[in-house]
């Protein structure tokens, strides 16, 4: 349905609205748009030690234990389950 929508459209030159529209755009808009660029990719040891400290920062033991969850295999998880048996048994 939809795509006989567009073929009827496209057909009786809505394909000339579009380009007549992107060509009003300010050139300087056009190239932010065709200049994309990803950001790198932060430390992943950072973002982990980060992430500890604010689940360790809630209070909880439920923070802990997502941090845990999350990362079973970090060495960050085994200080989270020292903060847990000395916090919480």
């Amino acid at each position: 349905m939809l795509f006989g929508i567009f073929l009827a459209l496209f057909t009786m030159g809505f394909n000339n609205v579009g380009w007549t529209i992107w060509s009003q755009i300010p050139t300087a808009v056009h190239e932010t748009v065709t200049r994309v660029v990803m950001q790198k990719p932060g430390d992943p040891e950072k973002i982990i030690e980060s992430e500890y400290a604010r689940l360790k920062g809630r209070g909880t033991r439920e923070g802990l234990e997502l941090f845990i969850a999350r990362h079973p295999d970090h060495p960050l998880a085994e200080k989270a389950r020292e903060d847990i048996r000395r916090l919480y048994e």
